[in-house]
């Protein structure tokens, strides 16, 4: 049992100080700062007479760096209070914020029925025939100060302003109230967008995401966009703001477009006027730390300008939305359900929070037979309250009394309150119970506020009050097109184990159209500060190497629901192994308050975490883009560069093609464009399309939502569709493919580089990944996953009016839809190469065989793609698109010449397939044989020479091994070794990483350096000779069957004798401490004997004498050179004058006629 008390125990500093920590807030989702973000905060209070300047100043969250962050010259009044936000965001300038542009100002405008002239959004263009109006504008709202007519597609207006001092501009904000769309523009250059696609949208249409309503008209606030990237569009004097303004249909009931620009300037300046109230942008200077406030348990330190701590604030165990601060009756630290930052802190307090929780008798899961459920945790001062319909118990639930029968399906949530409301409830504590259920597939038990997903006023899932949506789908205005986020608890339960996981996050309603014909809607769940962790950490996905997620989503097929309910899933894992990026999938049986809710396929979410996670980048340096350059994350103007950069060009030069090439990951996108083409995404590529960049990566693109590809469901047997005419389309109208979304792939197929790599990636996928036999075999391998729950969750949903038609042959319907697929997947190959053929106009294509009856000896690799090690193989090719193959030999042999219908002893050709064509690699044995002795891949913190490779040369006569490379895992991490490099016979070579740190570990040691990359855990190392034969190789792992005794403890993997097999774990062992780098890995010699073991030498390293402790026997000392060298033996000594030894590292061998040890010591 715990309870927090809060006791304010530096009472001394209140006595001598009149500025106190006042209140603070660890976890914040109801105040928001300039930036429309929410959060965590804290406020100073003068409870003293006088001013006091808090110029220089600190806050900190940690004792050990009181001058964390310092505060701006500011001066805080007698009873005030001053707001500061502990976000990261380091803002403590002074600010100076000005409206340019608000709401009522004359705008001229235009309501169009014709596509207005391109220029309209340019400064000097003449709009002297448009209206005049003063906004808003709109109908309906109520707040529209212009009307326009009922059922209005578009207007189009802009108002010109002028700016002064831009080098003095910190940020430009654009605050606007819309409903539904907009583009906004300055000086005819794009700066933001909301809910619409399109470049430019067109007047009378757009791609309009979702119903958006506007907020002012009912007391909210208006959306906010902080610009970036002034400097592109901003000029000193006259600007003009533009922006086209949309509605989602001409039945729509309401139309608005409200906008305010404003200027935060950090020198002052009388342009425009005082922000008004709605903006919260006035001049108090929003403060913001460089630090965030811990929701587990956090220490706020004040000090003066002295450096004198002025007072503490410990906050710890705090409910999201409620804080931690100084009474105003007793001045003790109490608790505040209702928090007021800026303002007295509320006159409702409480001593603390209860800590402690509800403890069940018996945890969720599935159950077979009814039981009595106690409770406990409660303190005789305390009680527990209780919910069995997922409701959040307040002090009105039950109170618990007695075991609860349990004896249905139920969600019990429980939690502890004090008898005297004097402290703040305990957590909730939630546990679910589904009887006589079976599933073969992994559960997720799903528990919300009944009220948040089925209330008509405010619940997500649900279309909301009559009259307030449309009564045709997807039902624009329902709740469930609301970016709502209410709180839900989740239990995850591995297939058949009643093992579990739960979190606490939030959950939004997920998808496009699919929200409003789906009755099963699509979720997406987020894991964020307020609820508990900010991350689900759990292995939800079997094929993904990482298991920490900010969200996830539980997708209910989109389009192919209730139909096959595995079309996303099946053709996007179809791309596992390929460059391609997708979400992974699991499929899950889920209920929701006990009610089984059917089968959902958990994915990932596609964000920048996702690709941080798959790609090992910083997720915060992510550009996340889609559709038309629209910002998910990031900023678009390097993308916007590129586009701006080809749109004018009509057939690319090498130096064009170039320029592309640094900027794009042209393999990924020649396969992302292969594939969408093969399956006929048809929803594509003017919608569902994403990409992204990393500052060290190219542009890539991403592949989601391909519900319309194998056949949509009104029109399953497309399979003879020419997607590859689709996809170069220069003229499609606005979706699926606009003339912004096929730019790109038409302006690179005009080069014949990208032209052939297109053509042949495509041809290689055709002849592996998208064989016909191959794909079936993927669908029925992907069926495999949900045949177990599909039954279950067919009857489920069967009868929901949503279908708009009646299933009666379960089997047979789902039976159908796969056939369908695999009847596409039959159909399509031989179609598509036609296709290829008539759109490069090429004459045939041809097939290609290898044949390698001596396959172990080596591969042949296609296109530098493909790897084929079959003894026999054929795939069809395009005349005139040269196909290149590699001959690469395995460990042990190397190339010799092709034969067959060609000639040729390069290891490396090009060929052309005009007619059937057959090619044969020949090898033979390599004489070259090196032996990679010895990896040192994480060292320890107190031994740290950074990551070295050794190679041993087990001949008598030197290898001159110039210009070899050495590689890990990774093909772009070589290092070449230099000219004239030899190893002798019976010799060492020693590769590091880093040459400073080797030395200072190993002085006397030669080596070759630096290697430019590192060793991980489970890593490669690999030995090419100049011809590009691989020598030797080595793939290890840190984990059984490995040995792990050289993961971070300064010791090595050492082959155990050189004549062993390396590529097997039991010939590797950590024999030497810290290695042995320029030497035999000798056993033998470094036999360690428990009698022995217990000797300790010291100090080492060492500079002159070394002192032996811990045997009083007969004993005889060895010392060695790391080379094995032998260079003094004594007799029963307990000490060993080291002085004038050189540096470097020595071997101590301590024996006698029984046994013996060895111990390694670093000589100074």
């Amino acid at each position: 049992m715990r309870i927090l008390l809060l006791i304010f125990i530096f009472s001394y500093s209140l006595s001598a100080q009149t500025i106190r920590i006042n209140e603070a807030v660890s976890s914040n989702s109801i105040y928001f700062d300039e930036d429309g973000d929410s959060p965590d905060w804290f406020e100073l209070y003068n409870n003293g007479t006088q001013d006091i300047s808090l110029e220089n100043w600190t806050i900190s969250d940690d004792l050990e760096e009181l001058d964390m962050w310092t505060f701006p010259e500011i001066t805080i009044s007698p009873d005030e209070y001053l707001l500061v936000w502990a976000s990261g965001k380091d803002r403590s300038l002074n600010t100076y914020s000005r409206t340019l542009i608000n709401q009522g100002d004359i705008f001229k405008y235009d309501i169009p029925n014709t596509e207005p002239n391109p220029n309209w959004k340019n400064l000097n263009f003449n709009v002297s025939s448009w209206a005049n109006g003063a906004t808003g504008f709109g109908y309906s709202d109520g707040d529209d100060n212009t009307t326009i007519p009922y059922g209005t597609l578009s207007v189009y207006l802009r108002k010109n302003f002028n700016i002064t001092n831009i080098n003095d501009i910190i940020s430009l904000i654009l605050d606007i109230d819309y409903d539904d769309a907009f583009v906004a523009y300055i000086n005819g250059v794009e700066v933001t967008r909301a809910n619409i696609g399109g470049v430019p949208p067109p007047f009378d249409s757009g791609e309009i995401s979702t119903d958006h309503e506007a907020q002012i008209y009912s007391g909210g606030l208006p959306d906010r966009f902080v610009l970036s990237n002034l400097n592109s569009f901003l000029v000193e004097g006259e600007n003009v703001l533009a922006i086209q303004a949309h509605n989602i249909s001409s039945n729509s009931s309401d139309f608005t477009i409200i906008p305010f620009l404003s200027a935060i300037y950090s020198t002052p300046n009388d342009l425009g006027i005082d922000p008004p109230g709605i903006l919260n942008l006035s001049d108090d200077n929003p403060l913001h730390t460089n630090f965030k406030i811990s929701s587990n348990s956090e220490t706020l330190i004040l000090s003066n300008n002295s450096g004198t701590i002025v007072d503490e604030l410990v906050i710890e165990g705090l409910p999201p939305n409620t804080s931690i601060g100084v009474s105003n009756i007793t001045e003790n630290i109490v608790s505040y359900i209702q928090t007021t930052p800026g303002y007295q802190n509320a006159d409702e307090e409480f001593l603390g929070s209860i800590q402690n929780e509800v403890i069940f008798s018996q945890n969720g899961g599935i159950t077979q037979n009814p039981f009595n459920l106690s409770l406990s945790g409660n303190t005789p001062s305390q009680n527990i309250r209780f919910t069995t319909n997922g409701s959040t118990p307040t002090n009105s639930s039950n109170v618990y009394i007695e075991p609860i029968t349990i004896s249905e399906n139920s969600s019990v949530r429980a939690r502890i309150f004090s008898n005297t409301n004097n402290y703040l409830p305990s957590k909730v504590t939630t546990e679910s119970y589904i009887f006589n259920s079976s599933h073969d597939i992994d559960i997720m038990l799903l528990t919300v506020n009944p009220e948040d997903f089925f209330d008509d006023e405010t619940g997500i899932y649900v279309f909301g009050p009559d009259g307030t949506f449309d009564t045709w789908q997807p039902y624009f205005g329902a709740n469930f097109w609301e970016d709502w986020e209410r709180p839900i608890h989740f239990s995850f339960y591995e297939n058949n184990s009643n093992e579990f996981v739960e979190f606490d996050g939030g959950v939004k309603i997920f998808g496009g159209w699919s929200r409003g014909q789906n009755g099963q809607r699509s979720l997406a769940f987020f894991a964020r500060g307020q609820y508990g962790d900010s991350k689900f950490e759990y292995p939800f996905f079997d094929n993904l190497n990482y298991d920490r997620f900010e969200a996830f989503v539980l997708r209910s097929s989109g389009q192919d629901w209730m139909r096959s309910n595995m079309k996303d899933i099946m053709l996007t894992s179809l791309m596992r192994g390929s460059e391609i990026d997708f979400q992974e999938h699991n499929p899950v049986a889920t209920y929701i308050n006990g009610e089984y809710w059917g089968m959902y396929n958990m994915r990932e979410k596609t964000n920048e975490h996702m690709l941080a996670s798959k790609h090992g980048v910083d997720a915060d340096r992510i550009t996340l883009l889609t559709n038309n350059a629209e910002i998910i994350e990031g900023d678009n103007t390097e993308y916007n560069e590129l586009i701006n950069y080809i749109e004018n060009i009509d057939y690319l030069t090498d130096n064009n093609y170039e320029y592309l090439s640094d900027r794009i990951d042209i393999k990924q996108y020649a396969l992302y464009q292969a594939t969408n083409i093969f399956i006929n995404n048809t929803d594509w590529p003017g919608n569902n399309i994403k990409f992204w960049k990393h500052p060290e990566t190219k542009w890539r693109w991403i592949m989601y939502d391909t519900d319309f590809g194998f056949g949509p469901w009104w029109n399953w047997g497309n399979f003879e569709e020419n997607t590859l005419n689709f996809a170069l389309e220069p003229n499609g109208g606005g979706w699926p493919n606009p003339p912004w979304s096929t730019l790109l792939f038409r302006k690179l197929i005009t080069h014949i580089n990208f032209r052939n790599q297109f053509i042949n990636r495509y041809a290689d996928e055709l002849n592996t990944r998208f064989l016909s036999s191959n794909v079936i075999q993927h669908i029925n391998q992907v069926f495999g996953t949900i045949q177990p729950e599909i039954n279950a969750h067919f009857e489920r949903w069967k009868d929901d009016p949503s279908l708009g038609y009646e299933i009666t042959d379960v089997n047979g319907h789902i039976g159908f839809y796969q056939w369908a697929m695999m009847n596409f997947a039959t159909q399509r190959p031989a179609i598509v190469k036609e296709h290829i053929k008539s759109q490069f106009n090429l004459p045939n294509f041809h097939p290609l065989t290898i044949t390698n009856i001596n396959s172990s000896q080596g591969l042949v690799e296609i296109n530098e793609n493909l790897n084929i090690q079959e003894s026999s193989w054929t795939g069809d090719y395009f005349e005139t698109v040269p196909v290149k193959l590699k001959a690469i030999a395995e460990l042990g042999y190397e190339f010799s010449h092709w034969s067959g219908d060609l000639y040729s002893t390069n290891q490396t050709i090009n060929v052309s397939i005009d007619q059937a064509f057959e090619i044969i690699p020949n090898f033979t044995n390599l004489s070259t044989q090196l032996v990679i002795n010895e990896i040192n891949y994480r060292s320890s913190d107190t031994f740290n020479p950074d990551d070295w490779i050794e190679i041993y040369n087990p001949k008598a006569e030197p290898i001159d091994i110039s210009n070899w490379e050495l590689r890990d895992e990774n093909d772009a991490n070589v290092f070449i070794i230099p000219d004239g490099t030899q190893i002798q016979g019976n010799g060492f070579l020693v590769f590091v990483k880093d040459e400073s740190d080797f030395v200072s570990m190993f002085p006397n040691i030669p080596f070759i350096g630096e290697l430019g990359y590192g060793l991980g855990r489970a890593d490669s190392v690999r030995l090419y000779n100049s011809d590009g034969n691989i020598i030797d190789g080595v793939s290890y792992d840190s984990e059984a069957p490995w040995p792990s005794c050289a993961d971070e403890t300064g010791n090595t993997l050492e082959l155990i004798q050189p004549n062993l097999d390396n590529s097997l774990p039991e010939n590797w062992d950590c024999i030497n401490e810290n290695g042995s780098p320029y030497a035999i890995n000798s056993e033998q010699l470094f036999v360690d004997d428990n009698e022995l073991s217990l000797i300790k030498l010291y100090p080492n390293p060492v500079n002159s004498s070394l002192y032996i402790r811990g045997i009083e026997d007969d004993y005889n000392i060895d010392v060695y050179t790391l080379l094995g060298q032998l260079v003094l033996s004594i007799n029963n000594s307990n000490e060993i004058d080291m002085s004038l030894f050189k540096r470097g590292v020595y071997m101590i061998k301590i024996w006698n006629k029984n046994t013996s040890t060895v111990k390694r010591i670093l000589k100074l």
